[in-house]
C-alpha cells in the first residue's frame, strides 16, 4: 500500500510525539523536528506509510539520542495485556466458539496503537469487538486451513497486543508458531523484549525483521515454511497488501486512509484473506 497526502499530518503528529517522549530539552526538540521536516521533504508517495515515517523516526533517534521514546510505554501496554491475560482466557474458554472469539479478542488488541491515536480503551473495545462481527470477514476460510496447517507465521504489531495475539495463538493447536516482531524501534511496535515480557518465547519461536521491511534472512524462511501467514495491524497490511503468499490481514481499522483503502468504516474489525482481498479465491 503506497502512502497519500494524507498520511503526511499523521507521520508528523508521530514525530512531534516521538520527540516530545525522547528529550525535555527545547533546543533539541526544535532540532529533531527540522531533521524530521527535512528527512520528509525528500520522501517519495510510491513509499510505504511505514518506510515514510521510519525515515522521521530514525533522524529523530539521531538527533535526540534517544533510540527508542515509547521504550517504557510499551512496558508498561504489556503489563496493562497481562493483567487482563487471564479474563480474556476465561472468556475464550466459555464461549461456544473459542477459535472466532480469541479471533476477535486478538483484533480488539490493536487498538493498542500510538501511531494511529492517542488514547484508547481497551476494555471497551475487547466487549465490542466480542458483540460485534467482521466488516470483511475470512475467518471460515482460515478455519479449515488452520486444521491442516503445520506452521504459521504471525507478524505481530503492538507491544500490549501482543497479549492478545497470544490468546489467539493459544487456541491454534499443536501448531509451529513463529511470531515475527520488530528488530528496531518503531513507535510501540513490539520487539523481542516485548514477547519475552509477555511470555511469547514460551509458546512460540521468535524472529525479527527491520519495520517496513518484507525481507530478512530468518523471516524468509519463515514465510516459505508458512502454510498461513497473519498479517497483524494497519502497518503490516501497508507493507504486505500487495505481497504474495497464505496471507491473512487481521486488524481494526483506525485509520482514514487504510479503511479507504480496504473499503470499511472507522473501527470495523477486518479478518480478510489475500486471496479475498484481490478477489481471485
Amino acid at each position: 500500500m503506497k502512502a497519500t497526502l494524507n498520511c503526511l499530518p499523521c507521520i508528523v503528529r508521530q514525530g512531534v510525539d516521538a520527540v516530545t517522549r525522547a528529550t525535555d530539552e527545547p533546543e533539541l526538540r526544535r532540532a529533531a523536528m527540522s531533521a524530521a521536516f527535512e528527512a520528509l521533504s525528500r520522501a517519495q508517495l510510491d513509499e510505504t506509510p511505514m518506510a515514510l515515517g521510519g525515515a522521521v523516526h530514525e533522524v529523530i533517534a539521531e538527533v535526540t539520542g534517544c533510540p527508542d521514546p515509547w521504550e517504557e510505554v510499551k512496558r508498561e501496554s504489556n503489563r496493562e495485556g497481562l493483567a487482563l491475560y487471564e479474563e480474556l482466557t476465561a472468556t475464550v474458554a466459555e464461549a461456544d466458539d473459542p477459535l472466532l472469539t480469541a479471533a476477535k479478542i486478538a483484533i480488539a488488541g490493536n487498538i493498542m496503537d500510538f501511531g494511529a491515536l492517542a488514547t484508547f480503551d481497551v476494555e471497551a473495545t475487547v466487549q465490542e469487538a466480542l458483540a460485534g462481527d467482521f466488516a470483511i470477514g475470512d475467518f471460515e476460510d482460515f478455519r479449515p486451513r488452520l486444521a491442516t496447517a503445520k506452521n504459521i507465521l504471525y507478524i505481530a504489531d503492538n507491544a500490549g497486543e501482543i497479549v492478545f495475539d497470544r490468546v489467539f495463538i493459544e487456541q491454534m493447536g499443536g501448531v509451529a508458531v513463529t511470531i515475527a516482531l520488530k528488530s528496531s524501534p518503531f513507535i510501540n511496535d513490539a520487539m523481542l523484549a516485548d514477547a519475552r515480557q509477555v511470555g511469547l518465547d514460551r509458546t512460540a519461536r521468535l524472529v525479527t525483521v527491520a519495520p517496513g521491511a518484507t525481507s530478512g534472512e530468518t523471516f524468509d524462511k519463515a514465510w516459505e515454511q508458512a502454510d498461513i501467514i497473519i498479517a497483524k495491524g494497519q502497518g503490516n497490511y501497508e507493507v504486505f497488501s500487495e505481497a504474495e503468499g497464505p496471507v491473512f490481514f487481521l486488524l481494526l481499522a483506525k485509520c482514514p486512509v487504510i479503511a479507504a483503502h480496504i473499503g470499511v468504516n472507522l473501527r470495523d474489525m477486518i479478518f480478510q484473506s489475500q486471496a479475498g482481498r484481490r478477489g481471485d479465491r
